[in-house]
């Protein structure tokens, strides 16, 4: 009886941190994602200045998370969304007309990460 318990116990544990995890994945990459389109209404408003503030804030949050998403999401996505950053920090540094992609991209890496942590049947079975 102490075994089945213990095992419920266990069980009831790692449901409350998988709950948690993708609580905090869903909030962690929501408020990346409005930091970014707060950069891409900055840089259609013609501030540069500003979107690039906006944006190295996100990467400053983004990078500031390491110590959970180095656990808990996978390395390659980790890499993507960097790179995204740096590629619209880059795009927007220079002024370039594909500035809204590179947003979009980065955006995109983002609500990846977001869906891949929600739990699907698929993702059970």
């Amino acid at each position: 009886m102490k075994k089945a318990i213990g095992a419920l116990a266990l069980a009831a544990l790692l449901l409350t941190v998988a709950v948690w995890n993708v609580r905090h994945v869903h909030r962690f990459t929501e408020e990346l994602t409005e930091q970014v389109e707060t950069a891409r209404a900055l840089w259609t408003s013609g501030d540069g200045d500003g979107a690039l503030r906006a944006l190295y804030g996100a990467l400053e949050d983004w990078r500031g998370g390491e110590s959970y998403t180095h656990v808990f999401i996978r390395h390659a996505e980790i890499d993507a969304v960097t790179d995204a950053f740096y590629d619209a920090a880059e795009a927007i540094l220079n002024g370039e007309a594909g500035t809204p992609g590179a947003l979009d991209r980065l955006e995109a890496h983002l609500h990846c990460i977001d869906s891949m942590e929600h739990v699907t049947m698929k993702s059970v079975f």
